[in-house]
């Protein structure tokens, strides 16, 4: 009697058989492995490619609108003096009781920084309470003409009394209202009340601040109004620059 045992092809049909481990996985038909057929291959390319197109215009407008506002916009990124100094005078210029503007070129006082001034002539007939109105509003066209980098001041000419317009409403009227206080002092003609020369720029603090008067040609003791001045100016701005001299004959 003779008996079989498992040969080689049994053994192998065990180990590598249908059932092994990969079999199981991954299936044993090759076939299954999906292939993209090529109008699948088309759609999806035809799909990157909007989605790049999409983006880039997104990117496109984005720069547009930067560029633009920097090109045109008062408070772009970065400082134009120029415009601001237009808008103002515009703004200024449409006031009741402003006769002329007159704008002098900007001063750059560091890298991205300037300051621009101009003069505002108004009428010597506004009344006391018309002038306090107008120094009122000039104040507010100066403050939204300021911009980026770029401050905006004024000097309004009101006939015997020059007052410097600074975005600082508060500190407007303190100068309004000293130039006043002062034009009343015995002998006194003229007043200026603005800041400072500084090439670093204008200030609003007390100590920035100048006031020079002009007396009559004659017949007035100017060391005792220069006295006098200098008192008054120093109870609103501290350690501010006082002249006082006598118009000429």
């Amino acid at each position: 009697m003779t008996t079989e045992g498992p040969g080689p092809t049994g053994r192998h049909r065990d180990r590598f058989g249908d059932d092994d481990d990969l079999g199981r996985a991954f299936g044993t038909d090759t076939s299954s492995v999906p292939v993209r057929t090529t109008p699948q291959r088309v759609r999806a390319w035809s799909l990157l490619l909007a989605g790049v197109v999409v983006v880039a215009a997104v990117i496109i407008v984005v720069l547009s609108m930067i560029i633009g506002s920097v090109q045109t916009g008062v408070g772009g990124i970065f400082p134009r003096p120029d415009a601001s100094l237009q808008r103002f005078t515009k703004d200024a210029g449409a006031l009741d009781g402003v006769i002329s503007t007159d704008a002098t070129k900007p001063t750059k006082t560091s890298f991205a920084s300037y300051d621009v001034t101009a003069t505002v002539t108004a009428s010597t007939e506004l009344s006391p309470d018309q002038r306090t109105a107008l120094i009122d509003q000039l104040s507010g066209a100066v403050a939204d003409a300021s911009s980026n980098g770029v401050h905006v001041y004024a000097i309004a000419d009101l006939g015997d009394v020059d007052v410097g317009i600074s975005p600082s409403k508060a500190r407007t009227d303190e100068r309004l209202r000293l130039a006043r206080a002062i034009r009343q002092v015995a002998g006194v003609q003229q007043v200026r009340c603005v800041w400072a020369a500084a090439s670093e720029g204008r200030a609003d603090t007390p100590a920035g601040q100048s006031v020079e008067v002009e007396t009559a040609p004659t017949g007035v003791d100017v060391p005792a109004v220069q006295a006098q001045v200098t008192d008054a100016v120093h109870r609103v701005f501290p350690d501010a620059a006082v002249q006082v001299v006598a118009a000429e004959q």
